[in-house]
């Protein structure tokens, strides 16, 4: 089973977004346990902050922002906050998530920013859902 880290911007996207798309694919599969992610409390943070914006609000029929964080917490690994992460990336907010997966020996960080996704040699390295959902096999190669 692969160890991932998602971050806060997939799974905002995999809860409100099309329930067929990448994003939620790969959150299903953390559900589902057939793959493993670990967070942490400033990754469900962020969650919860973009979970109550109107946006989200309005997409989360079935399931409520509570309810969707609490599914989130127990489908993945939670560790503690990363302290003082080493600067690697331009934006140094989301140094935590190289440091969070680093920490613990994720194989990918799975991620829709470019800072991550262009950012050469990052360990683990970064990819966008849909590649995720291709290396996974939960979806065909396109």
């Amino acid at each position: 089973m692969k160890r991932i880290v998602i971050d806060a911007s997939t799974l905002l996207s995999g809860l409100g977004g099309h329930p067929h798309g990448p994003s939620a694919t790969l959150l299903n599969a953390v559900y589902d346990h057939i793959v493993e992610a670990v967070a942490c409390p400033t990754l469900i943070e962020q969650v919860q902050r973009g979970l109550a914006k109107p946006y989200f609000q309005a997409r989360l029929s079935e399931q409520k922002p509570p309810e969707a964080i609490i599914a989130i917490e127990t489908a993945t690994v939670m560790l503690a906050d990363p302290i003082e992460p080493e600067t690697v990336l331009r934006d140094p907010t989301d140094d935590y998530l190289v440091a969070l997966a680093r920490t613990a020996s994720a194989e990918l960080i799975v991620t829709g920013d470019k800072d991550l996704l262009e950012h050469i040699g990052l360990q683990p390295p970064a990819i966008s859902a849909r590649n995720a959902c291709e290396l996974l096999g939960l979806i065909e190669l396109t």
